[in-house]
Protein backbone atom coordinates (compact mmCIF):
# COMPACT_ATOMS: atom_id res chain seq x y z
CA UNK A 1 0.00 0.00 0.00
CA UNK A 2 1.43 3.37 -1.04
CA UNK A 3 1.67 6.34 1.36
CA UNK A 4 -1.25 8.73 1.24
CA UNK A 5 -0.19 11.75 -0.92
CA UNK A 6 -0.80 15.46 -0.37
CA UNK A 7 -1.16 15.41 3.41
CA UNK A 8 0.10 19.02 3.47
CA UNK A 9 1.77 18.87 6.88
CA UNK A 10 3.14 22.19 8.17
CA UNK A 11 6.52 23.13 9.57
CA UNK A 12 6.71 22.54 13.32
CA UNK A 13 7.03 25.70 15.44
CA UNK A 14 6.23 24.39 18.92
CA UNK A 15 8.78 23.41 21.59
CA UNK A 16 7.15 20.01 22.14
CA UNK A 17 7.68 18.82 18.62
CA UNK A 18 6.20 15.32 18.86
CA UNK A 19 2.91 16.67 20.26
CA UNK A 20 2.51 19.00 17.31
CA UNK A 21 3.13 16.11 14.94
CA UNK A 22 0.45 14.06 16.72
CA UNK A 23 -1.98 16.97 16.57
CA UNK A 24 -1.50 17.48 12.84
CA UNK A 25 -2.02 13.79 12.12
CA UNK A 26 -5.16 13.79 14.27
CA UNK A 27 -6.39 16.87 12.40
CA UNK A 28 -6.01 14.98 9.12
CA UNK A 29 -8.10 12.20 10.63
CA UNK A 30 -10.86 14.56 11.73
CA UNK A 31 -10.96 16.24 8.31
CA UNK A 32 -11.18 12.90 6.49
CA UNK A 33 -7.85 13.28 4.65
CA UNK A 34 -6.61 10.21 6.52
CA UNK A 35 -8.82 7.14 6.93
CA UNK A 36 -8.48 3.70 8.58
CA UNK A 37 -6.06 1.57 6.60
CA UNK A 38 -4.11 4.50 5.12
CA UNK A 39 -0.34 4.31 5.30
CA UNK A 40 1.60 7.34 6.49
CA UNK A 41 4.75 8.42 4.65
CA UNK A 42 8.01 6.83 5.78
CA UNK A 43 9.72 8.20 8.88
CA UNK A 44 12.38 9.93 6.79
CA UNK A 45 9.77 11.60 4.55
CA UNK A 46 7.76 12.78 7.54
CA UNK A 47 10.88 14.31 9.12
CA UNK A 48 11.57 16.25 5.90
CA UNK A 49 7.98 17.41 5.52
CA UNK A 50 7.63 18.46 9.15
CA UNK A 51 11.20 19.85 9.12
CA UNK A 52 12.06 18.05 12.34
CA UNK A 53 14.41 15.28 13.43
CA UNK A 54 13.61 11.63 12.83
CA UNK A 55 13.64 10.88 16.62
CA UNK A 56 10.84 13.45 17.02
CA UNK A 57 8.80 11.69 14.33
CA UNK A 58 9.55 8.33 15.94
CA UNK A 59 8.35 9.58 19.34
CA UNK A 60 5.14 10.93 17.78
CA UNK A 61 4.40 7.65 16.02
CA UNK A 62 4.97 5.69 19.22
CA UNK A 63 2.61 8.05 21.07
CA UNK A 64 -0.04 7.55 18.41
CA UNK A 65 0.48 3.79 18.60
CA UNK A 66 -0.07 3.78 22.37
CA UNK A 67 -3.21 5.87 21.83
CA UNK A 68 -4.52 3.32 19.33
CA UNK A 69 -4.44 5.72 16.38
CA UNK A 70 -1.74 4.01 14.32
CA UNK A 71 -0.32 0.53 14.01
CA UNK A 72 3.45 0.24 13.47
CA UNK A 73 4.44 -2.75 11.35
CA UNK A 74 7.92 -4.04 10.60
CA UNK A 75 9.29 -5.56 7.41
CA UNK A 76 9.27 -4.76 3.73
CA UNK A 77 5.55 -3.98 3.74
CA UNK A 78 5.71 -2.30 7.12
CA UNK A 79 5.22 1.29 8.19
CA UNK A 80 2.72 3.36 10.12
CA UNK A 81 -0.93 2.58 9.29
CA UNK A 82 -4.07 4.30 10.53
CA UNK A 83 -6.01 1.80 12.65
CA UNK A 84 -9.68 1.01 12.65
CA UNK A 85 -11.46 2.27 15.74
CA UNK A 86 -10.72 -0.05 18.66
CA UNK A 87 -13.14 0.14 21.64
CA UNK A 88 -10.71 -2.02 23.64
CA UNK A 89 -8.57 1.08 24.07
CA UNK A 90 -11.33 2.60 26.21
CA UNK A 91 -11.40 -0.51 28.38
CA UNK A 92 -7.61 -0.46 28.77
CA UNK A 93 -7.59 3.25 29.66
CA UNK A 94 -10.23 2.78 32.37
CA UNK A 95 -8.36 -0.21 33.72
CA UNK A 96 -5.12 1.78 33.91
CA UNK A 97 -6.88 4.63 35.71
CA UNK A 98 -8.27 2.13 38.21
CA UNK A 99 -4.81 0.67 38.93
CA UNK A 100 -3.33 4.17 39.24
CA UNK A 101 -5.97 5.04 41.81
CA UNK A 102 -7.44 7.85 39.71
CA UNK A 103 -10.82 6.13 39.69
CA UNK A 104 -12.13 3.60 42.18
CA UNK A 105 -13.76 0.27 41.51
CA UNK A 106 -16.76 1.59 43.44
CA UNK A 107 -17.07 4.50 40.99
CA UNK A 108 -16.79 2.19 38.00
CA UNK A 109 -19.54 -0.04 39.41
CA UNK A 110 -21.75 2.98 40.10
CA UNK A 111 -21.19 4.30 36.58
CA UNK A 112 -22.12 0.88 35.22
CA UNK A 113 -25.47 1.03 37.03
CA UNK A 114 -26.24 4.56 35.82
CA UNK A 115 -25.24 3.89 32.21
CA UNK A 116 -27.28 0.70 32.09
CA UNK A 117 -30.30 2.67 33.30
CA UNK A 118 -29.93 4.93 30.25
CA UNK A 119 -29.42 1.89 28.05
CA UNK A 120 -32.61 0.28 29.31
CA UNK A 121 -34.67 3.41 28.62
CA UNK A 122 -33.40 3.65 25.05
CA UNK A 123 -33.62 -0.10 24.43
CA UNK A 124 -37.26 -0.10 25.55
CA UNK A 125 -37.98 2.49 22.88
CA UNK A 126 -35.91 1.07 20.03
CA UNK A 127 -35.68 -2.70 20.49
CA UNK A 128 -37.16 -4.88 17.76
CA UNK A 129 -38.69 -8.33 18.07
CA UNK A 130 -35.40 -9.70 16.73
CA UNK A 131 -33.58 -8.03 19.65
CA UNK A 132 -36.04 -9.50 22.16
CA UNK A 133 -35.69 -12.95 20.61
CA UNK A 134 -31.88 -12.81 20.78
CA UNK A 135 -32.03 -11.85 24.48
CA UNK A 136 -34.57 -14.63 25.13
CA UNK A 137 -32.33 -17.24 23.51
CA UNK A 138 -29.38 -15.94 25.49
CA UNK A 139 -31.27 -16.32 28.80
CA UNK A 140 -32.43 -19.83 27.81
CA UNK A 141 -28.83 -20.83 27.14
CA UNK A 142 -27.60 -19.46 30.48
CA UNK A 143 -30.32 -21.38 32.32
CA UNK A 144 -29.59 -24.65 30.51
CA UNK A 145 -25.79 -24.63 30.66
CA UNK A 146 -23.81 -26.23 33.47
CA UNK A 147 -20.48 -24.89 32.16
CA UNK A 148 -19.31 -21.93 34.24
CA UNK A 149 -17.18 -20.43 31.46
CA UNK A 150 -19.97 -20.72 28.91
CA UNK A 151 -22.39 -19.09 31.33
CA UNK A 152 -19.90 -16.28 31.94
CA UNK A 153 -19.46 -15.61 28.23
CA UNK A 154 -23.21 -15.67 27.71
CA UNK A 155 -23.63 -13.29 30.67
CA UNK A 156 -21.36 -10.78 28.94
CA UNK A 157 -23.39 -11.20 25.76
CA UNK A 158 -26.63 -10.55 27.68
CA UNK A 159 -25.57 -6.95 28.37
CA UNK A 160 -24.20 -6.49 24.86
CA UNK A 161 -27.49 -7.59 23.31
CA UNK A 162 -29.44 -5.09 25.39
CA UNK A 163 -26.98 -2.32 24.52
CA UNK A 164 -27.16 -3.27 20.83
CA UNK A 165 -30.91 -2.68 20.95
CA UNK A 166 -30.26 1.03 21.64
CA UNK A 167 -28.64 1.43 18.19
CA UNK A 168 -26.16 3.75 19.92
CA UNK A 169 -22.54 2.71 19.40
CA UNK A 170 -21.22 4.93 22.21
CA UNK A 171 -23.48 3.30 24.79
CA UNK A 172 -22.50 -0.10 23.44
CA UNK A 173 -18.81 0.67 23.96
CA UNK A 174 -19.38 2.00 27.48
CA UNK A 175 -21.45 -1.04 28.48
CA UNK A 176 -18.77 -3.37 27.11
CA UNK A 177 -15.86 -1.54 28.73
CA UNK A 178 -17.35 -1.26 32.22
CA UNK A 179 -18.69 -4.80 32.09
CA UNK A 180 -15.30 -6.17 31.02
CA UNK A 181 -13.51 -4.54 33.95
CA UNK A 182 -16.07 -5.69 36.53
CA UNK A 183 -15.98 -9.18 35.05
CA UNK A 184 -12.23 -9.58 35.53
CA UNK A 185 -12.44 -8.33 39.11
CA UNK A 186 -15.23 -10.84 39.77
CA UNK A 187 -12.99 -13.53 38.27
CA UNK A 188 -10.27 -12.77 40.81
CA UNK A 189 -12.72 -13.17 43.71
CA UNK A 190 -13.64 -16.68 42.53
CA UNK A 191 -17.35 -16.07 42.38
CA UNK A 192 -19.84 -18.89 41.95
CA UNK A 193 -22.55 -19.17 39.33
CA UNK A 194 -25.74 -17.29 40.25
CA UNK A 195 -28.78 -19.22 39.00
CA UNK A 196 -30.98 -16.91 41.10
CA UNK A 197 -30.28 -14.18 38.54
CA UNK A 198 -32.01 -16.09 35.73
CA UNK A 199 -35.54 -15.05 36.83
CA UNK A 200 -34.26 -11.48 37.23
CA UNK A 201 -33.14 -11.58 33.60
CA UNK A 202 -36.53 -12.95 32.53
CA UNK A 203 -38.41 -10.27 34.45
CA UNK A 204 -36.19 -7.62 32.91
CA UNK A 205 -36.90 -8.93 29.41
CA UNK A 206 -40.63 -9.11 30.12
CA UNK A 207 -40.66 -5.45 31.13
CA UNK A 208 -38.67 -4.51 28.04
CA UNK A 209 -41.15 -6.31 25.79
CA UNK A 210 -43.92 -4.31 27.45
CA UNK A 211 -41.89 -1.11 26.86
CA UNK A 212 -42.05 -0.52 30.61
CA UNK A 213 -38.72 1.22 31.15
CA UNK A 214 -39.19 1.96 34.87
CA UNK A 215 -39.87 -1.68 35.74
CA UNK A 216 -37.06 -2.87 33.49
CA UNK A 217 -34.66 -0.46 35.22
CA UNK A 218 -35.76 -1.83 38.59
CA UNK A 219 -34.83 -5.35 37.52
CA UNK A 220 -31.52 -4.19 36.00
CA UNK A 221 -30.64 -2.38 39.23
CA UNK A 222 -31.43 -5.51 41.24
CA UNK A 223 -29.25 -7.59 38.93
CA UNK A 224 -26.25 -5.26 39.07
CA UNK A 225 -26.53 -4.56 42.80
CA UNK A 226 -26.48 -8.30 43.45
CA UNK A 227 -23.35 -8.73 41.31
CA UNK A 228 -21.54 -5.66 42.66
CA UNK A 229 -22.39 -6.19 46.33
CA UNK A 230 -19.40 -8.38 47.13
CA UNK A 231 -16.78 -6.51 45.12
CA UNK A 232 -13.68 -5.65 47.09
CA UNK A 233 -12.47 -2.07 47.40
CA UNK A 234 -8.90 -2.68 46.21
CA UNK A 235 -8.78 -3.91 42.59
CA UNK A 236 -4.99 -4.22 42.63
CA UNK A 237 -5.31 -7.14 45.04
CA UNK A 238 -7.93 -8.76 42.83
CA UNK A 239 -6.42 -8.45 39.37
CA UNK A 240 -2.78 -9.37 38.94
CA UNK A 241 -0.63 -6.72 37.23
CA UNK A 242 -0.07 -7.47 33.56
CA UNK A 243 -3.40 -9.17 33.05
CA UNK A 244 -5.08 -6.77 30.68
CA UNK A 245 -8.82 -6.52 30.99
CA UNK A 246 -9.06 -5.90 27.25
CA UNK A 247 -7.26 -9.19 26.54
CA UNK A 248 -9.54 -11.18 28.83
CA UNK A 249 -12.58 -9.44 27.34
CA UNK A 250 -11.52 -10.60 23.87
CA UNK A 251 -12.49 -14.14 24.89
CA UNK A 252 -16.09 -13.11 25.37
CA UNK A 253 -16.04 -11.10 22.13
CA UNK A 254 -15.69 -14.39 20.22
CA UNK A 255 -19.07 -15.55 21.48
CA UNK A 256 -21.53 -15.77 18.55
CA UNK A 257 -23.45 -12.55 18.05
CA UNK A 258 -26.94 -13.92 18.57
CA UNK A 259 -27.89 -16.37 21.28
CA UNK A 260 -24.48 -17.69 22.40
CA UNK A 261 -25.45 -21.18 21.31
CA UNK A 262 -21.78 -22.17 21.09
CA UNK A 263 -19.68 -19.84 23.21
CA UNK A 264 -15.95 -19.83 22.50
CA UNK A 265 -13.92 -22.05 24.79
CA UNK A 266 -10.71 -20.38 25.96
CA UNK A 267 -8.54 -20.05 29.04
CA UNK A 268 -10.48 -19.82 32.27
CA UNK A 269 -11.60 -16.27 32.82
CA UNK A 270 -14.53 -15.03 34.83
CA UNK A 271 -17.14 -16.64 37.00
CA UNK A 272 -20.66 -16.22 35.69
CA UNK A 273 -22.65 -13.23 36.81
Amino acid sequence: MEPTPDLAFQKIKTRRVFEEICEQIRNRLSSGVLKPGDKLPAERELAVEFKVSRPAVREALRTLEISGVVSLRKGVKGGAFIRDGNPAMLTQSLQDLMFLGTVSLRSLAEARVLINQMVIRLACERATEEDFQAIQENIDFIESSDDLLHRANAGVLFFRLIARATRNEVLMMLVDSLGDIIRVVIDRTGRRARPELVPVRRNLLKAMRERDAETAIKWMDEYLNTVHRELESDPIELVKPGRAVAAVAAVARKTPGKAAAKPAVAAKTAAAE
